[in-house]
């Protein structure tokens, strides 16, 4: 009954569709062809025929008004009137100032008036005017009538042919439809012995024979699916469990839909009994746990979540057994909640895991004991990292103080000694020291890169500048040596503004260009740079350092970057080293993010190289660097300040006999505190130009005393006297601990006399600046 509605409601649908689409465009289409084109057309036509009457009017009035012939002028106007769309004629004369004829008929008038005018000429002569007033009402009649024929028409023949299409509509496609949609009710109902009558061979009829097919497919699923059914009966029957479903009606009250035969082997209870009454099933669960399971099952009807519970039941020897139950809830029409699920015995797999929770409570006492073990070694090489950072520190202290009464008394010697032999002597004296500091430097380097405390700069520079740099540095010993030293650099990249640590580079580079000299008797060393990738804002560069020298042989290549390794390390060697200088290049090249390698066979001469990345600068162009300042010029420099006071606090006798001789050559007036408590006093009694502030003294240290002196200044409202640190202690820190306190700069010990200099003519000529009036 159903389907038969849908069918005439789907007819009905098509019909009125089908009215709509054809009558109404129709009609449309002809009403505003009529609509708009008729009234044109009829309007114009009526135009014409006033024309045509003016014109009669026009050729027969001019004797009958020039002869004032009256009778024969009403005549003609007369049958003018006789049209009944002629509502009123004026004639007039000329020369009268009244109508000479005048006929109206105002009955007619029902409608749009149209008028029309005309002069009445006798040869050139103007004698008189005639007006014509016409009525539209008859022409408006007609277009309705027009319109309503038109209409009846078009009308009659779409319904006609409507109808016939909905005839046709109807044999070929809806009764076909509602066959079909029987035969489907069939297939839906499970009839599958049900036989559609034959049809066409149109698309309906295809549709019958697919539904033929489907009916045998359908039947062919439903015979597997009860097969399968079958088989799953089976099978649950023989699953290590008990298979069941679990309804819960609106009443409350629980009952099995279906339970399988291993049910008797868990409860003592046959799957029959429990089909009539599910609450023989909870009074075999464990007191103890029978509330939770009924709660557990509302929780899980309510909510309609998966109900999953652990509870005991007691076998027929009264000994206890765990049984799980897992189960998916769904909720029926009429509002009962069916479970489908099943029951496992558990009862080993809970002594495993009573078992198992023994021995996880044994474990984390053990993770306990470890963990503390461990706390404790972790400790303790932080402490053996921070006595080994001490220790540096100490030995860098301990070192460099009598590096620097060494390298800075050889300096003054020198300076005043003019005997050649005894000048050689101090320059190996001076050459001996300066290898002895840079054995130091590697090993603090090292270290640092090491305990990952190397930072790297970040400023702008050219490979232009340091390659440059690199050229002012070695050109000594390749002048010596009588060997060739070459530049080249990669088009493009000379000029290139780049943001990284260009000493860091120039140091890498200074190592492998100090070997390929040490290693290289005659012909060339070749430094070379080059883009190896191009990275956007980033670029991927390559430095190499090519020797025509000695060569290394394969097996000495392997060990060459490795932490103290060296090519040879025989008792017999030729060459000195420490092993670290290319250990350090490795270290560095990768904290640059790029490598290091070598290419070199024995008497051919080596290639070392290296890669690096570094950013790309938005400035176009760089200044070129400032030419080192030799010593004897920096101090020259420093003679206009000749006569200046400045304080230096030292603890240590032999560095304050040096700093006092190289500040005094330079014209300098030294004042010397003994500790930071004398170097107080003296800053607050006389104004020093300068201070020299060493950082470890006794009393108190140079870092509490800049500090004090700082705290003075302030509360005098005095300017700030440079203070420069003076330190053996080479690490960042101890640098960065110098600016905290309130210095201004850092005086590296052994101090080099050109960089002393350099720095006390810098900050005395700001000083003195800010002292101006």
């Amino acid at each position: 009954m159903n389907e038969t509605k849908a069918s005439s409601s789907l007819f009905v649908a098509i019909a009125l569709g089908a009215s709509i689409g054809l009558l109404v465009p129709a009609l449309i289409v002809g009403g505003l062809l009529i609509g708009l084109r008729e009234p044109q057309v009829a309007e114009a036509a009526m135009q014409q025929e006033m024309e045509a009457k003016l014109d009669v009017l026009g050729s027969s009035l001019p004797e009958l008004l020039w002869n004032l012939d009256t009778v024969a002028a009403r005549e003609v106007v007369a049958a003018v009137m006789k049209s009944p769309d002629v509502v009123r004629v004026v004639v007039h004369d000329a020369s009268q100032g009244a109508p000479f004829i005048e006929m109206e008929f105002p009955d007619r008038k029902k409608g749009r008036s149209l008028k029309g005018e005309r002069e009445i000429f006798r040869g050139q002569a103007r004698i008189g005017q005639l007006s014509v007033e016409v009525d539209d009402q008859l022409s408006t009649a007609a277009l309705s009538r027009q319109r309503w024929l038109y209409a009846a028409t078009v009308g009659g023949q779409l319904l006609a042919s409507l109808a016939l299409i909905l005839a046709l509509l109807n044999s070929r496609l809806m009764r076909p439809l509602r066959r079909l949609g029987g035969f489907a009710n069939d297939l839906a109902a499970g009839r599958f012995d049900a036989q559609l009558p034959p049809s066409s061979t149109d698309e309906i009829g295809q549709l019958g024979g697919h539904l033929e097919h489907m009916r045998t497919a359908l039947q062919q699923q439903f015979d597997a699916q009860r097969a399968l059914i079958e088989r799953l009966r089976g099978m649950a029957e023989t699953v290590p469990g008990v298979v069941y479903q679990l309804r819960l009606g609106r009443d409350g009250k629980y009952a099995f839909a279906y339970v399988s035969e291993a049910v008797k082997d868990y409860f003592q209870l046959t799957a029959s009994r429990l089909g009539k009454d599910a609450e023989r099933w909870f009074e075999q669960i464990a007191a103890a746990d029978r509330a939770a399971v009924r709660d557990s099952l509302q929780a899980s009807a309510r909510q309609l979540s998966p109900w999953q519970q652990e509870f005991r039941t007691y076998r027929a020897d009264g000994s206890e057994r765990w049984l799980y139950g897992n189960a998916i809830p769904q909720l029926e029409e009429g509002g009962s909640v069916l479970w489908h699920g099943f029951l496992t015995d558990i009862s080993s797999q809970r002594r495993d895991a009573l078992e198992l929770l023994r021995y996880r409570n044994h474990l984390e006492e053990l993770v306990e004991a470890r963990t503390a073990e461990l706390a404790e070694a972790t400790k303790a090489a932080q402490a053996a990292s921070l006595a080994k950072s001490a220790f540096l520190a100490n030995m860098s202290h301990e070192i460099r103080t009598p590096m620097n009464a060494i390298i800075g008394l050889t300096y003054l010697v020198q300076s005043d000694s003019t005997e050649p032999t005894q000048q050689l002597r101090l320059q190996k004296v001076a050459d001996a020291a300066e290898h002895l500091l840079s054995v130091i430097n590697k090993v603090l380097d090292f270290s640092k890169i090491e305990a990952g405390k190397m930072q790297l700069a970040h400023a702008e520079f050219t490979v232009a500048q340091v390659l440059d740099s690199i050229s002012s540095m070695l050109a000594q010993q390749a002048s010596e040596k009588r060997l060739q030293m070459q530049i080249d650099i990669a088009p493009g990249l000379e000029s290139q503004v780049l943001l990284g640590d260009a000493q860091r580079i120039i140091e890498v580079l200074l190592n492998f260009g100090g070997n390929a000299f040490k290693f290289t008797e005659n012909g060339y060393v070749r430094f070379s740079a080059s883009i190896e990738r191009d990275l956007g804002s980033a670029l991927q560069l390559r430095f190499e350092v090519q020797d025509s020298g000695i060569g290394i042989n394969e097996e000495a290549q392997g060990r060459l970057f490795q932490d103290f390794e060296q090519a040879d390390s025989s008792t017999t060697r030729r060459y000195g080293g420490t092993g670290l200088g290319l250990a350090i290049c490795r270290r560095l090249a990768e904290l640059m993010q790029g490598e290091v390698g070598v290419h070199s066979a024995l008497g051919q001469g080596s290639r070392f190289w290296f890669t690096l990345r570094v950013d790309k600068s938005a400035v176009n162009t760089l200044a070129q660097l400032p030419p080192a300042t030799r010593s004897h010029a920096a101090r020259d420099l420093l003679q206009q300040f000749s006569g200046t006071r400045i304080l230096l606090a030292e603890d240590n006798a032999v560095n304050q006999e040096v700093a006092v001789a190289l500040l005094g050559s330079a014209g300098l007036r030294v004042d010397v505190a003994q500790d930071g408590q004398e170097a107080l006093r003296m800053a607050s009694e006389y104004d020093y130009g300068l201070v020299l502030m060493d950082v470890q003294m006794p009393l108190m240290d140079g870092l509490d005393a800049t500090r004090a002196i700082r705290d003075m200044e302030r509360q005098r409202g005095k300017p700030s006297t440079p203070i420069l640190a003076m330190t053996a202690n080479a690490f960042a820190e101890e640098r960065q601990r110098c600016l905290d306190a309130g210095m201004n700069d850092h005086v590296a010990k052994p101090v080099v006399a050109e960089q002393l200099f350099a720095t006390l003519h810098m900050w005395l000529s700001q000083s003195s600046k800010t002292r101006a009036p």
